[in-house]
């Protein structure tokens, strides 16, 4: 039987990444399709609802939240760190969780990532650091220097990937400190030695404060850039950046940002006042002389 397009479920994202509202949307399909081919009795015993390992799979966004700055971890090059080394007071950072060992999703999202930081106009290291923590706290340095120069060496617009995208592993204990302060929520699974988790990437101020959440693999290198200028506070970006900033507005439910009409209008009502100044300057300025001149005039000639 042939399904009209307007039957098909209609799923929305919200809070869990792309991969997994659209697992969620194949088993809605299948469940409409057993519903009419399947027997009653047989379509009874289908499980029909989210798998259950991801149930608890999701994000809890708290933004303006300050992530702690003295958990322990280890970098790739084997030396014991804290998260507050990578916040200098001065430039944003982009935190992500995954692990080296991710079958599908943190390939997908750090591959999504590299794309973006090719085609961005602010530079690691000068603009912004990135922090990847791996969630598996079995990660070997030796693994974790592996993921990093395979993502670096994609970044050929970004000569300084290397010495600010940082890779780290900690203890199971420091990474679920680090997830609970993100509101990461990910399980594992002992059979298949997986973890079930969703994809993130947060945007934190050069003091480590939570300023916004991209949930999705794919990351537009404008939308980006507009949350780095908003998570710097204003110490990254040029004047004309600082304008485009201003024009928008993060909408949480969309995860993006927004052209906002009004600040747009009050931008070109300005614009227009000061294309006129500079345009009637020219004509005061002939008037008076003008004025002048014939006052002038005037005073020289001889009265008898």
């Amino acid at each position: 039987m042939m399904l009209k397009p307007n039957l098909l479920p209609r799923l929305e994202c919200g809070p869990f990444p792309r991969a997994l509202t659209i697992r969620v949307g194949l088993v809605a399909i299948l469940a409409i399709v057993g519903s009419v081919c399947v027997p009653g009795s047989l379509f009874a015993q289908l499980n029909v609802g989210p798998p259950k390992e991801v149930e608890n799979v999701t994000v809890d966004q708290k933004l303006g939240e300050q992530i702690p700055l003295d958990l322990p971890m280890i970098d790739s090059l084997g030396r014991e760190v804290k998260t507050g080394y990578y916040f200098d007071g001065r430039r944003p950072v982009l935190l992500t969780l995954n692990y080296s060992d991710c079958p599908v999703l943190c390939n997908v999202q750090l591959n999504a990532l590299v794309e973006s930081l090719n085609g961005l106009d602010l530079a690691i290291g000068g603009d912004l650091q990135i922090l990847t923590v791996s969630i598996d706290p079995k990660e070997t340095t030796e693994r974790i220097r592996e993921t990093k120069k395979k993502f670096v060496s994609q970044l050929p617009n970004q000569p300084g990937a290397s010495e600010a995208w940082h890779f780290c592993t900690a203890r199971e204990s420091v990474v679920k400190k680090l997830a609970d302060s993100l509101g990461f929520r990910y399980t594992f699974d002992a059979k298949t030695g997986q973890f079930f988790h969703p994809a993130m990437l947060a945007f934190v101020s050069p003091d480590g404060v939570i300023s916004r959440y991209s949930l999705d693999v794919a990351f537009p290198p404008d939308q980006i850039k507009l949350s780095l200028l908003d998570a710097s506070n204003g110490t990254i970006g040029s004047p004309v950046d600082q304008f485009v900033m201003w024009c928008f507005s993060y909408d949480a439910d969309r995860g993006s940002y927004v052209l906002v009409a009004w600040r747009l209008m009050r931008a070109g009502a300005a614009a227009t006042v000061v294309i006129m100044l500079v345009m009637l300057i020219p004509y005061w300025v002939g008037r008076r002389r003008s004025a002048a001149m014939s006052t002038s005039g005037r005073s020289s000639v001889p009265t008898s």
